[in-house]
């Protein structure tokens, strides 16, 4: 049969037909011969026996099911509802994606996980890259930048003493004439006239990333003064009375990489830390960080500016 050749769905979308349409005719009131034979030629993988006497219906499915019990190729499940009883049939069919774009560039290699956009049209469905779904599809990604705006009238060195202590590595920029500062390496904090401005692209991180740096802003804004004196009276980076700072350094950084990763160099002028990807050096007069690592280097780095807030002293408070 070559009709119809198209199929309108129940959502009123009219499909192709790619299917093959077969007409068979046989008699409603076969014998068991005629009907195994039918079942035998067609193995279907389900039998569902409807428009019959109980009794009998029972027994034909008790010998289709003798039949076939022993055949290890063929696996027939065969039903006889009761009249309004439903028969849930579960089918199982395998579905090939085409990859496009240029994530089909690269030969796939076992194992390789590949990431992208699934997208159907009609029956084949194609693995697009987000950055090219306009290109291949009639689709297009956003994104959504975030803008909020707060009074905020102390130092830039103020907040940029603060927001080192928050997130460890704070990048200094020039954006648009205005002095502003990178943090996170996804937020941006503009200094204005008497406010400042933070920007970032919406995800569930940068937003994460945001609301700390806000509340730090807000802190600082919510007591000026007290808050520029602590900066004002910050001693420098390396403890110039704390002869035993370098080795807290090294004990903190064996808690962080292993023992076996971090101990002094044979000078004894720097901290060596070993890992798998690289070596960083940490000058013991100066507490400069060498690392090709940009991952590694934030990771010691942060971790060495908050061992020396920890240790410095609170204002007020003397040694003894």
């Amino acid at each position: 049969m070559s009709e119809p050749e198209e199929v309108t769905t129940m959502s009123g979308q009219k499909l192709a037909r790619k299917c093959s349409i077969d007409y068979i005719s046989f008699s409603a009131h076969t014998d068991y011969e005629q009907t195994s034979h039918f079942v035998r030629v067609l193995k279907p993988p389900h039998i569902v026996l409807v428009h019959g006497e109980q009794n009998e219906m029972a027994r034909l499915k008790a010998a289709l099911i003798r039949e076939y019990e022993d055949n290890e190729e063929t696996n027939i499940v065969v039903y006889n509802p009761k009249n309004t009883e439903a028969v849930d049939l579960h089918f199982r069919g395998e579905k090939m994606a085409k990859v496009i774009g240029s994530l089909a560039a690269a030969k796939p290699r076992d194992g390789h996980q590949l990431s992208g956009v699934l997208v159907k049209k009609g029956f084949s469905y194609q693995i697009v890259s987000p950055s090219e779904l306009s290109a291949y599809t009639d689709l297009a990604t956003s994104v959504i930048k975030q803008r909020q705006t707060v009074a905020f009238a102390a130092p830039l060195s103020v907040l940029d003493y603060y927001l080192q202590q928050l997130a460890g590595d704070v990048e200094q920029h020039v954006v648009q004439g205005k002095s502003a500062l990178r943090v996170f390496g996804s937020i941006t904090v503009i200094m204005e006239k008497s406010s400042v401005t933070l920007e970032w692209i919406a995800s569930p991180v940068n937003d994460m990333y945001a609301d700390a740096v806000l509340a730090t802003i807000l802190q600082i804004e919510s007591e000026p003064s007290h808050m520029t004196e602590a900066v004002a009276e910050a001693p420098p980076i390396r403890l110039p009375d704390d002869d035993a700072f370098p080795e807290r350094v090294i004990k903190l950084l064996q808690e962080v990489f292993g023992e076996e990763r971090v101990d002094m160099s044979e000078d004894g002028l720097a901290i060596v830390v070993s890992t798998d990807s690289a070596v960083a050096t940490i000058d013991i007069d100066t507490l400069e960080i060498v690392c090709p690592d940009d991952n590694l280097l934030s990771l010691i780095s942060s971790a060495v500016k908050r061992l020396h807030v920890a240790l410095t002293p609170c204002k007020g408070v003397t040694k003894t």
